[in-house]
């Protein structure tokens, strides 16, 4: 090589490499199973990985994040996840109304009781006897249980754990028998035949106190607010139920709500003042009732300190529902708004001042004060089904076998 002008350029570096056991065991598990189906064509690997492989379908049910969790509600019989753009097609499940439940017709009018862990609890009414059946199903795989309802018409709630899949889960039943009483039921997909439990434990309320439909399942228990602000549980493992007494700040009226946030149980208030949020640290005893429960506030902050919640001059709020907090790792909470303003508009040649409503889904970041429009609702519906948002995490959650009529 006689020429000094010519440079040897050197070889080319392979491509870099994330190790297995990352893309494995922390990049793959936060995915929705949309993308996770998708991926089960890059090799034969990776395909018994995802459709085969037990340990890795528990770990994905446990991992929600950003891409795989966001807030939904099922609405006119319509499966909605509220998120933006094409996030919410990533995080949808493949059949949003659910059809491969009422497949033939010999069930109708789905509702919704409970959502845990990428599992949805619902009730349908037969065709033609006009009982009512309890369908437990992960929408993102089409797998589903169905289950007899044998016992009092009542508020539901479904127990289960991603983490311990194989213990199966729970339907508990709160059912308010006279006045002042609360009984619970419990169905369990690990007892053999379809016999409903009875514990024998119950719940002293006040009179016309009622359990709101939108249960939290957290530490083992399953939690419902009450129209007077309570918490009633029942602990599906030792059959013990009680109450338990709001925050003291919580309590002075506003709209609250339950969630449940890495296994713990929070309460969220909207008040007229702010946002607040309160994590339970502990039931305060070990006894059956145990309404001295212990609460550590996480965070608050007024309206004026939250961006773009109230987006114009004399606007007033309408309502501020807590809808559900998300069921990913992020510190955020979603505010379901109805608020409006008022304008002036002509009325057969009169100018009369009209009171605008505007409905939306607006995303809080309570680590960052960020706020984002989520998703605004347009129409003219009056019950929008704003109240019953709840998280939802797509998965591979995985229903064990029962002992009776497997669908």
């Amino acid at each position: 090589m006689d020429s000094g002008d010519q440079r040897i350029s050197p070889p080319p570096r392979p491509p870099a490499q994330l190790p297995e056991d990352l893309v494995c065991g922390s990049i793959l598990p936060r995915l929705p199973v949309r993308s996770l189906a998708r991926f089960t064509a890059v090799s034969k690997a990776w395909r018994d990985l995802i459709l085969g492989n037990a340990a890795f379908a528990a770990l994905q049910a446990q991992s929600p994040s950003v891409a795989s969790a966001a807030l939904a509600r099922f609405h006119n019989g319509r499966f909605e996840v509220l998120a933006p753009g094409g996030s919410a097609a990533s995080v949808a499940p493949p059949d949003t109304r659910l059809s491969f439940l009422t497949a033939g017709g010999a069930y109708q009018r789905l509702e919704l009781c409970a959502c845990t862990g990428g599992l949805l609890c619902l009730t349908a009414m037969h065709s033609e006897s006009r009982r009512l059946v309890f369908f437990v199903c992960n929408p993102a795989t089409r797998s589903f249980h169905l289950v007899p309802y044998g016992c009092p018409l009542g508020v539901s709630g479904l127990a289960y754990d991603p983490e311990a899949a194989e213990r199966g889960y729970d339907v508990v039943v709160a059912a308010t028998q006279g006045l002042q009483t609360c009984r619970f039921f419990r169905f369990s997909s690990r007892t053999a035949g379809s016999e409903w439990l009875a514990p024998q434990g119950t719940v002293c309320i006040a009179p016309f106190e009622a359990l709101q439909p939108k249960p939290a399942y957290a530490g083992g228990r399953v939690h419902w607010l009450t129209n007077r602000g309570n918490i009633v549980w029942h602990d599906v493992a030792s059959e013990l139920c009680g109450t338990l007494l709001p925050p003291p700040c919580a309590s002075s009226g506003g709209n609250m709500d339950l969630g449940a946030w890495r296994g713990r149980l929070r309460l969220a208030c909207a008040t007229n003042a702010g946002l607040g949020v309160w994590e339970l640290a502990s039931y305060g005893g070990a006894g059956a009732s145990t309404p001295a429960a212990r609460w550590d506030a996480v965070h608050w902050r007024s309206w004026r300190d939250i961006s773009g919640v109230v987006a114009r001059e004399r606007c007033f709020m309408w309502s501020v529902v807590p809808a559900g907090m998300e069921a990913s790792g992020e510190e955020a909470v979603g505010l379901a708004l109805r608020h409006g303003h008022a304008a002036t508009r002509l009325v057969k040649g009169v100018a009369r001042k009209q009171d605008v409503v505007r409905r939306a889904l607006v995303r809080y970041d309570r680590g960052t004060g960020a706020t984002a429009a989520a998703v605004e609702l347009t129409g003219r519906e009056v019950h929008d089904g704003l109240g019953t948002v709840f998280g939802y995490h797509s998965s591979l959650a995985a229903l064990p076998r029962l002992n009776m009529g497997d669908a």
